[in-house]
């Protein structure tokens, strides 16, 4: 049975597919304001978040995991989920890879501004600019390593004075992170390689951190991430989801008491 992944950063553990079903939708907060010539204002987010319903019909064995977490047995969220499916791809949150909405998800950090750009999918991308007002470091995004797998991270875009991305993977040993390099954005960037695959075969690395980082007297200018399991140089899609807290109970059902079988349904939301 498929597997995936979910759980603390430094404990993911392995629960099973939802066999009974897993619905999700894609949600994007917006405000609507009245106007005085009677018209209406819409204001819609420029980034969105996912949710998701899982439901599970299955033994008591194979779900303990997923109670447990539920629970607290491990400790609070976030929590993290990898799936071993669409690793395939871009690994990285669509608003963390597009360059775009990084405008949007730093806030005011190097006071961000959209420019034009051809190679980015929106046609624009955010230059971040450092007058010595901001600290150099801000947002970051954090995921999970994939098993079994080397990642490689490209980054689109272009830089004045010491602007960079930079990649860190959390020790499984010391549960410290532990700098990779400080990566150039370009663009014709080369494949980078992050983890490599004896180590996470090895399982060294729990997960990779990406921050931004922006010196005094630096310009930052992202079109667009990828961090994927394969050294393809096109631009993915993100397809990955950031980490998600629990909303609204664990709810269950008595399948069948003689043969051990149990239903439960709970439900996730994107959190960052």
């Amino acid at each position: 049975m498929s597997k995936l992944l979910f759980g603390k950063l430094n404990n993911m553990l392995q629960i099973p597919y939802p066999e009974s079903g897993m619905t999700w939708d894609t949600g994007r907060d917006s405000e609507e304001s009245a106007l005085v010539s009677g018209g209406r204002h819409v204001y819609r987010a420029p980034t969105t978040f996912r949710r998701y319903s899982l439901n599970y019909t299955g033994g008591t064995a194979g779900l303990q995991n997923l109670i447990d977490i539920y629970s607290g047995v491990y400790g609070p969220g976030p929590f993290y989920v990898q799936d071993f499916n669409y690793a395939a791809g871009n690994i990285l949150p669509p608003r963390w890879a597009s360059g775009y909405m990084l405008r949007y998800v730093a806030d005011s950090w190097c006071a961000p501004v959209e420019v034009n750009s051809f190679s980015a999918f929106s046609g624009t991308a955010t230059r971040f600019t450092n007058d010595g007002l901001f600290p150099e470091l801000g947002i970051e995004q954090i995921v999970p390593a994939v098993p079994d797998k080397a990642l490689y991270l490209r980054v689109w875009g272009a830089r004045t004075g010491a602007g960079v991305l930079r990649a860190s993977t959390l020790s499984v040993a010391t549960g410290e992170w532990v700098a990779v390099g400080d990566f150039v954005p370009s663009s014709t960037p080369a494949d980078l390689l992050v983890v490599s695959l004896a180590e996470a075969e090895a399982g060294t690395y729990a997960g990779v951190k990406l921050e931004l980082v922006c010196p005094a007297g630096s310009t930052l200018t992202i079109d667009h991430v990828n961090l994927s399991t394969t050294a393809t140089a096109a631009r993915e899609v993100g397809k990955g989801v950031g980490a998600v807290e629990f909303t609204g109970d664990l709810s269950g059902t008595i399948v069948t008491k003689r043969y051990d079988r149990i239903g439960l349904k709970l439900d996730i939301i994107e959190v960052e």
